[in-house]
């Protein structure tokens, strides 16, 4: 009897101890991140740099008042195209991955709020170009350009350089990443589409609009290629989709005179050097909205 009450004792005592365990590990355990929904129309908001504000001459108060911010950017164009209740363009000329979510951007035209501030908690779709700033590619290509044609800086040979390269692409992530983590917390079931750099410099220079010999313009666009690796690295770790532009760009670098998408390093008035232009605002929309998943 004794025996059989013992047993009895045990087992209760098991049983108890499984059941708190579970409890315990229920309670303490992060929930799972929801996942992003369809789009059906609902809020977008459009957050970067110059890639996203578009950076082309325009004659609307947007453009003048420090984040040249373009009639017909992209994300107007993804507006246009996905008709959403409510369209946000917080984009900004200039703007590094902290001014997204964590400080204001100070610009020739005032001081701008943080552009996550105007980011709902029910948006649906968000797209992002940043990085660019962080990195600050033009740093490099600087130090790759010729004077004249017929030239070779030999920048892909330089063992400084390629260092040089390898610590800022880092410094990139390492500032993109908690910005688009900050993005996923505000927004945990909106779509979030990040848009790559490059897609200015091809497969060879052409000076003076890409100032560059054939083999170091060929280096210079594996560089985009590997900061656009690490901006995909950072974008998936929020459920993201990545598109890179330096790779869907092909063809239609500065170089192509007849359909660039594209300014060159001659571009004074009508766009900001290595810029997207009117017809790159348009093919960068056409990739964004076929990344959009309805």
């Amino acid at each position: 009897m004794v025996r059989e009450y013992r047993r009895g004792w045990r087992l209760l005592v098991t049983v108890l101890l499984s059941a708190f365990v579970t409890t315990l590990v229920m309670t303490t355990a992060s929930p799972a991140q929801a996942a992003p929904v369809r789009y059906t129309g609902g809020p977008y908001i459009a957050m970067g740099d110059s890639r996203a504000s578009g950076a082309f001459y325009s004659l609307n108060p947007a453009y003048f008042s420090g984040c040249k911010r373009s009639t017909l950017n992209y994300p107007r164009y993804v507006a246009m195209m996905t008709l959403p209740r409510h369209f946000v363009d917080t984009s900004c000329s200039g703007a590094q991955s902290v001014h997204l979510y964590r400080q204001p951007q100070h610009t020739p035209g005032g001081t701008k709020p943080i552009q996550l501030h105007s980011v709902p908690r029910d948006a649906q779709l968000i797209t992002v170009s940043i990085g660019g700033n962080d990195m600050q590619w033009m740093a490099v290509l600087n130090q790759c350009k010729i004077s004249r044609p017929f030239t070779d800086r030999r920048c892909r040979h330089s063992a400084r350089l390629e260092n040089e390269v390898r610590t800022r692409i880092q410094r990139m992530e390492d500032r993109v990443t908690p910005a688009l983590s900050a993005i996923r917390k505000k927004a945990p079931r909106a779509q979030i589409i990040v848009v790559g750099l490059g897609g200015f410099i091809g497969n060879n220079g052409c000076w003076p609009l890409v100032p560059l010999s054939d083999p170091d313009a060929r280096w210079m666009r594996q560089v985009f290629n590997r900061a656009n690796d690490a901006l995909a690295r950072a974008t998936r770790k929020v459920e993201g989709t990545f598109v890179d532009a330096n790779r869907g760009s092909a063809g239609h670098d500065a170089c192509n005179v007849v359909n660039p998408w594209y300014e060159s390093a001659l571009s004074k008035k009508i766009a900001l050097p290595y810029h997207v232009n009117q017809a790159g605002s348009l093919a960068i929309a056409m990739m964004v909205n076929n990344a959009i998943r309805r």
